[in-house]
Order: C-alpha cells, then structure tokens, then sequence
C-alpha cells in the first residue's frame, strides 16, 4: 500500500515540475521569442554586463534590468548564450533549485515533518510557483539558495549558511528580513557569515566582474531607476477626484495604502477599483505600515523565542522568518509568496498530527490543497476575478499561515547539534 502511495505520489510530483516547464518556456519565450518577460530583462542585463555596458540595462525602454548588479554580474556567462538557448538553462536551473530545495526542506525544518507534508505544502503554493516560473522570474533560485542555506545550518556549516543567506539578500533584496532573526548570542557565527556574504556578494564579487566604475554606475542607476522614482510617484498627492495612485504589490504595505488612500487595488488593467477608507497622506500611511511591520515581526519573534531559547533553529522558527520576508516586504508581488514553501509544508505538519491517523481528516486536507490549485486557475476564475483574488490571496494565505505557526501548539523538536554544541 505505501509503495503504490509513493508512486503514485511521484507520479504527481513529475506532472506538476512538466507543467511548470510547459508554462515557463510557453510563456517566456522559446518558441515565439518576442513575448514579453522577465527573464528577458535578464538576458539583456547579461548581454550589456558582457560588452561592458551593463548601466544601460536601467534605461531599457522595453524591459530594463530591474534589480541589483549581483543578479546580472552572477548571470553574465548567460550573456554568451543565444536567447533559446539561455532561456532553456535558466528554467532547467531553477527546476533543479527547487527539486533540491524539495528533497531537503524536511531536513532542514526536522522530524516529525514527512514526505506528505511536503507534496501538500507545494500544492499550497503551487499557483505561486507557477507564477514565478510562467514569469522567468528569480524567486525560485532565492528560495533555493535560502533553503540550501538553512540546510547547511543543520550541518553546522554556519558561515556558509549565513553567506547563501546574504547571497539571496543581493539577488533579490526582501530576503534581508531573515537579518534579525540572526541577532542573538548564540548565532554569533552564522551572524557573520552574513555580514561578510553582503559584503562579498554585494560589492567584491559584482564589483570584480563589471569593474569597480561599472559597479559604482549600477548602484546609482538601480537606485535613480528603481527606488527613487517610485518613492517620489508615491509621494504625490492626487491633484482631482478622478486621479488614483498604483502601488504595486501585495505585502501589508500595499494593503495599507489601498485601505488608507486612494490607490488602485487592481493590477495590469485598464479598470481602477478603490477600496480605500480614509484618505490620509503618504508620510500617515507609512508610519502605519512601519508600525504594523514591526508590530507582527515583534510578536512574531517573541511568540517564536517564549517556546524555545536554545540556539539551534527549529522549523517554526524558519517558516515564520520566510514568510515574513514576503508578508512585510515593501515590494512583494505575487510570484515572491513561493517563499512561503516552509510555512505552508510546516504548517500542514501541525495541521496532519491534529488530525492524526484519521483518514477522513487527511482526506479533506489532501482535497483542501488540490481544491486551491484547480480553483485558483485563471481559466476557473476568469481574467477580472483572477486578478482582484491574486491581489490579495498571497496576503491572505500568508496570514493564515502565520497564525497557524503561532496559534497552534507543536511538541518542540530536538536535533543532536544542540547536544554538539551545548
């Protein structure tokens, strides 16, 4: 019975990877090459990086580079590469990424965590990594290098981890909310492999790569084209009634100010819809935002830290520091919730040892994770409802899963390192 389980399992598991192969060269490009997405800023990012102009990716008209000079100093060789062909070892990297990230995450979040825990976790979050593979984006490879990370804290490889970690922190800058977790005693060295990993990921290595004057170039253009302009469109009160403001994402932040100002709360249409309350300023609304940021990280850490004081990380620990990344981020968008892989295999593990052995219990929860990945489909949902629920689903889900890691009791999980380092 179990081995026909695990087949049939398997089976599932090699379906959903086709499926997000099918969906990420569809859609990205390989067989009609024009086609608008992200990892085609990328390519062009690595082509400029290779002829030595990688500042003017910034400035592209159709799709500027976007994000820091790691990505594009780490990517360069794909500049050697036609487009096909580059595209092809990009999707084929980030699939390996998550299958590696897959095989290991009960190790890294421990026993009692199971093989079923995890397919259901990914099922959780599937809509959202088929997003990021449709879009060729980067969040897979940072959930990969963050997971392998945690992975070498559980080999009591510390340094390394804290590096990978501060790698993923310079790919893609949100992963830099794991840094206060790290802020205690007992995590000294892990602390400090971080701090040195900014500093080698984030300025020697691009730096080697591009050029010091190259690098220095593409710190001002992602700052002049990415964060200032948004901060200063954001800043602007609406002159008429009629004027609505766009805030992209869908973290807490977006959330505030499409409650507290008048923002469109749709995205990537023509069609504005307000749901705000009030009508505060732009200053009002970010010290609420920042208010509350804090607020759920506060409780988050010390709800986490009342129920073990030891040094050695445990899955909750792990699962609530990922999902914090993404629900508090200034700018996280849909595809970035493939961070809440952990919180969402983590969280079905507490759910699964409620239930127990009971086969109705797991049979509705094993419907609950199928029922969201057929019923979040697009095609189910239609263009206007997709795009009004994946506004605000990963918010929501992320929530949930949020309180589900707090709320509910777990027996604590101890691993032989604290043994090896007590």
């Amino acid at each position: 019975m179990k081995q026909r389980l695990y087949v049939i399992l398997t089976v599932i598991l090699i379906a959903l990877m086709a499926i997000l192969l099918h969906s990420a060269f569809r859609k990205g490009g390989l067989w009609q090459p024009d086609r608008f997405n992200d990892f085609r800023a990328y390519h062009d990012a690595a082509v400029l990086a290779v002829d030595g102009r990688l500042p003017e990716a910034y400035s592209l008209k159709e799709r500027p580079y976007q994000y820091p000079p790691t990505l594009a100093s780490l990517i360069l060789p794909l500049g050697f590469l036609p487009y096909r062909v580059a595209l092809v070892v990009w999707v084929l990297v980030g699939l390996a990424l998550l299958l590696c990230s897959f095989r290991v995450l009960d190790k890294v979040l421990c026993p009692p965590v199971m093989g079923l825990d995890k397919l259901v976790g990914f099922l959780l979050v599937y809509r959202l990594v088929e997003s990021d593979f449709a879009n060729t984006n980067a969040n897979v490879l940072v959930l990969g290098i963050v997971i392998i990370g945690f992975w070498l804290e559980r080999r009591e490889r510390s340094v390394a981890a804290g590096m990978l970690l501060a790698l993923a922190a310079c790919v893609k800058v949100f992963p830099i909310l794991i840094f206060p977790w790290l802020l205690t005693p007992s995590r000294r060295r892990m602390l400090g492999g971080f701090l040195l990993g900014l500093l080698f990921w984030g300025a020697i290595v691009p730096a080697t790569v591009l050029g010091p004057s190259d690098y220095k170039d593409c710190c001002r253009a992602w700052y002049g084209s990415m964060i200032s302009p948004m901060a200063e469109a954001e800043a602007e009160e609406p002159s008429g009634e009629e004027e609505v403001l766009y805030v992209a994402g869908q973290s807490i932040r977006t959330l505030t100010y499409h409650l507290l100002r008048r923002t469109d709360a749709s995205a990537h249409d023509e069609e504005i819809v307000t749901v705000n309350v009030a009508h505060l300023t732009r200053s009002q609304v970010e010290w609420i935002y920042v208010s509350l940021g804090l607020l759920v990280c506060g409780l988050s850490f010390v709800v986490i830290r009342l129920r073990w004081r030891g040094g050695v990380w445990r899955g909750e620990e792990i699962a609530v520091a990922c999902l914090l990344c993404v629900l508090v981020s200034p700018l996280a968008r849909k595809a970035h919730f493939v961070m809440l892989l952990p919180a969402a295999v983590w969280s079905f593990s507490i759910v699964r040892s409620a239930v127990g052995s009971r086969r109705w219990g797991l049979g509705a929860l094993w419907g609950l994770a199928c029922g969201l990945v057929v019923l979040s489909s697009p095609g189910v949902l239609g263009p206007t409802l997709s795009k009004l629920v994946m506004a605000y689903c990963p918010l929501t889900f992320a929530s949930l899963l949020l309180l589900a890691i707090a709320l509910l009791p777990r027996a604590t999980c101890r691993f032989q390192a604290v043994e090896n380092r007590s």
